[in-house]
């Protein structure tokens, strides 16, 4: 018989309390020795940056070179800039500018960043290729459809924020559209920044910056499979670098960037095609200009154009072979083409009256072929290994400097014509053949314990400014080739090998069965690097192999043998409630780093520390943060590297939702207006007094800012 059962009563609904539930999202398809940042961990950190780099802050191993306002270049373990492999959204950006002021994640606003994946030293083939220090790869927010029936779905995002030091203010917007098969969306954001001030209230010239970014994403669904599109446009009207001679008056660029994901009977199949155009120019800026007693000549001082082309696609097919094996190929073609040149300028006598050619008619090409295997040997261990190969082409065309005799100059043709004329007659062309290896495995000891291990062979070929810049004259020529900060000048050399670096890396990881009460996480590593292209004094007989820098020199890109070791170890630990729930966090990090002649390598972070105490409340959320920075003493000597203080900062930020649409943040960095250098931020430029003899400074750090914010969704 069946018993009647009723669906309502005459009492009243009851009225369900919320329920907060916490956890540990599964990193699924992040292997070892990676980490992903997303969601509340970078939604806390937006508002006090404009630069997406620095999002990164914190993360153990991860330290950045000071570059402009939104320009920095980040750091693992001890090595940066083109030996890590940086892709914004899969596209391979290379910094055009000889003094990198335009790298990779310049190009995206933080408001757009969704997810970054940073893989240190033991890095997955597929993710890897012409690096040695690791992989940053950055995304924005995956195409989101309307449900079946939903009609058109909207969404939006409108934020703003304001920073006291530099007076910087900065507005980034969001909006989309979606059907269930197609979307339209847009993101775009301004920042206008005045020059910061350091903690004893002075002013540090030439760090003002103005930026403007815009991306139109287009998506469609058909079946299984997802098509992208984005079209992104930049604008920096000016980006002022206090450790360069020069600074960025503007920045153009477009792009394309089409994507394909598809799912299918036998596995996913992954495809895109990429181009950035890049127009860039440098100059002084006025500020430094007038702190220096420079006279402009025709409203300009030393005029650079630079034109770049970044063209490339991928493709990559992902297979689950039985249910404990995958395996993943892909091929890969990345060209790169350069035109580096400096405009004559018109009644200065030394830089006129021809145009001079940094690289002309620069290209890169990289192909690549990569295959790797994940496999579930049992319950507790599982393994990768990879191979890539790839070939690489450069090639650049015949070059010329300011003047010659020909021209009638007053000055003697070898400054210039001497090394154009040598470095004319030799061939460029130069071709690398590349392979990678990396082997990593992981051991789920139990629910409390897993241990990661990790062995890896990378490479990386020289860039065109290492291989082609040419000009041994140190005043002008050598000093614009500097994307380091230290100004000294810098040669290349067309013989340069390609670096090939051995990682050794294990990691143990300790934490309570739910992850959720402890962790402690220390992972220590090795690297050697034959044949690193670091640099020596340059012996060249060039009449004008001087600078007029106290301390500085001419050096010139060789290939040393150089090895780096260190740990970094992490840790959190909650500690319970008391009107909300508190934790804490805590890191630690060491790099050593030196060449095969004793020298140490240069710009190495310091020991560092950094301890966190959080507290979460319903809707607040508020964190204070201490960061402890060792003295910079192991000093390269070859670059006069400069020795820096230890130093301790405190950091405060917190962060209310008002309504499910609406969240609130406020912080002050730099809370005590500490003042000190910045180890990576090489010298300050305008602190060098040229006719009294005096040597640059390091630069100086930022002082206190008093930070805030608002977020709203639509």
């Amino acid at each position: 018989m069946a018993v009647p059962v009723w669906a309502q009563s005459s009492e009243p609904t009851p009225v369900l309390q919320t329920v907060d539930v916490t956890g540990e999202r599964i990193s699924a398809g992040l292997p070892t020795f990676g980490t992903r940042l997303r969601g509340a961990t970078l939604d806390a950190r937006r508002f006090a940056t404009g630069d997406a780099a620095t999002l990164l802050d914190g993360t153990p191993g991860v330290s950045f070179y000071t570059g402009g306002g939104v320009s920095s270049l980040p750091v693992i373990n001890g090595l940066a800039d083109d030996r890590l492999k940086i892709t914004v959204d899969g596209m391979s950006i290379t910094s055009a500018c000889p003094n990198h002021m335009n790298p990779a994640l310049s190009y995206m606003d933080p408001a757009a960043v969704s997810q970054i994946n940073v893989y240190a030293g033991i890095v997955p083939v597929s993710q890897g290729g012409d690096s040695i220090g690791g992989t940053i790869a950055v995304k924005s927010a995956p195409p989101s459809f309307a449900e079946p029936g939903e009609g058109v779905k909207t969404s939006g995002n409108l934020t703003g924020f304001y920073r006291s030091n530099g007076d910087v203010k900065g507005v980034s917007a969001r909006a989309a559209a979606a059907t269930e098969s197609f979307r339209i969306g847009y993101v775009g954001n301004t920042v206008d920044a005045g020059n910061y001030k350091d903690g004893n209230g002075k002013e540090v010239v030439a760090s003002r910056y103005k930026v403007r970014n815009n991306a139109l994403n287009l998506a469609g669904q058909a079946g299984t499979g997802v098509f992208t599109l984005a079209v992104g446009w930049q604008d920096i009207p000016y980006q002022g670098y206090p450790n360069q001679s020069m600074d960025m008056t503007s920045n153009k660029s477009i792009s394309f960037n089409a994507g394909y994901n598809g799912v299918f009977d036998w596995g996913q199949l992954e495809a895109r095609v990429f181009r950035q155009r890049v127009r860039h120019k440098m100059d002084v800026l006025e500020d430094k200009a007038k702190a220096l007693g420079f006279s402009s000549i025709n409203g300009s001082y030393m005029p650079m154009d630079t034109r770049a082309v970044d063209l490339g696609y991928s493709i990559v097919a992902t297979t689950h072979l039985n249910e404990n094996q995958t395996a993943r190929l892909g091929h890969e073609f990345h060209r790169y083409t350069l035109d580096d040149w400096w405009p004559p300028l018109a009644g200065s006598m030394m830089m006129e009256p021809n145009t001079f050619w940094n690289v002309k008619d620069g290209r890169r090409d990289r192909v690549a072929l990569f295959a790797e295997l994940d496999s579930r040997l049992d319950q507790k261990l599982s393994t990768q290994i990879g191979a890539r190969v790839e070939r690489v082409r450069m090639n650049t065309g015949k070059v010329q400097g300011y003047y010659s005799t020909a021209d009638g100059s007053m000055y003697d043709n070898a400054v210039y014509q001497q090394d154009a004329d040598a470095f004319n007659a030799r061939d460029h062309k130069k071709t690398d053949l590349n392979w990678d290896l990396t082997a990593s495995a992981r051991y789920v000891d139990s629910e409390r314990a897993t241990y990661d291990f990790g062995l890896s062979r990378k490479t990386r070929s020289p860039n065109l400014h290492e291989r082609y810049i040419w000009s041994n004259e140190a005043m002008m020529a050598g000093l614009m080739n500097n994307w380091f900060g230290d100004l000294n000048s810098y040669v290349g050399d067309i013989n340069l090998k390609p670096e090939v670096a051995y990682t050794l890396k294990v990691s143990a990881d300790w934490h309570d069965a739910e992850k959720r009460d402890w962790q402690l996480k220390v992972v220590p590593f090795y690297t050697y690097v034959h044949d690193y292209i670091n640099a020596a004094v340059n012996t060249s007989a060039n009449p004008y192999n001087m600078s007029m820098l106290a301390g500085r020199q001419s050096l010139k890109f060789v290939n040393q043998d150089a090895t780096l070791y260190g740990i970094d170890v992490s840790g959190r630990k909650l500690l319970g409630r008391a009107a909300g729930e508190w934790a804490t966090r805590a890191s630690l990090s060491y790099v050593r780093a030196k060449a095969d002649n004793d020298d140490n390598l240069y710009n190495i972070m310091p020991v560092n520390a950094r301890l966190v105490l959080e507290h979460s409340l319903e809707g607040w959320s508020s964190s204070l943060e201490t960061v402890l920075v060792g003295s910079k003493n192991k000093l390269s000597s070859v670059r006069a590297e400069q020795r820096t203080a230890g130093y301790a900062l405190a950091n405060f930020r917190t962060s209310y939702k008002l309504a499910k649409s609406v969240r609130l943040d406020a912080g002050v960095d730099n809370l005590f207006d500490r003042q000190y250098n910045l180890p990576l931020g090489g010298l300050e430029y305008a602190s060098a007094d040229m006719m009294a003899g005096g040597a640059p400074r390091p630069l100086r750090a930022m002082g206190r800012s008093i930070n805030a914010g608002v977020s709203m969704d639509f």
